[in-house]
């Protein structure tokens, strides 16, 4: 499920995330699918779902350095969803922020490897998108390094920037 069906547009909310979601427990269960899971679903989404017979098994959100979404990353870490960040880069925004800037000129990395990194050291699956072949091989060139314990704390204690405006509550499609 792409995204949840909000409070903000639809009276009836809640039955038809559990609507869609019944669905894909049928595709799960006949064995048609793997897996299943939502995107962008916030706790308040995530509770009527945890209380059916097949509990979702991923969450992907956007997560990136600068928008951890902590809630939401305690939330699925407590019920054992997989979070899988999309955006992992900030749509680029991050790339440029010269706190990461600095930090991945420091480690011989580039800005974001830096970031995918980040995301796969704080438990998150990032999902990089890049059209660019260069691109691509370095984003997979993050499992021959690991970031320092300070440079992890010092990502987290980053104010909040680079999000998207995306919120899930608030949506108008």
């Amino acid at each position: 499920m792409h995204w949840p069906a909000s409070p903000s547009r639809f009276a009836n909310w809640t039955e038809l995330n559990l609507e869609t979601w019944r669905a894909l427990t049928e595709l799960y269960k006949a064995g048609r699918v793997r897996a299943i899971g939502v995107s962008n679903f916030r706790p308040a989404h995530l509770e009527p779902l945890m209380q059916t017979e097949v509990q979702p098994m991923v969450n992907q959100i956007e997560y990136h350095p600068g928008y951890l979404q902590r809630e939401i990353v305690d939330y699925c870490r407590a019920h054992e969803i997989l979070v899988e960040a999309w955006s992992p880069l900030g749509c680029g925004r991050v790339l440029a922020d010269p706190r990461l800037v600095a930090l991945a000129e420091r480690l011989g990395i580039t800005t974001a490897q830096l970031a995918l990194r980040f995301c796969l050291e704080t438990g998150t699956l990032p999902l990089p998108k890049s059209v660019t072949p260069e691109r691509i091989r370095a984003n997979l060139n993050v499992f021959s390094f690991a970031l320092p314990a300070d440079v992890i704390a010092e990502i987290q204690a980053f104010p909040e920037f680079g999000f998207s405006g995306q919120d899930p509550d608030k949506v108008t499609f």
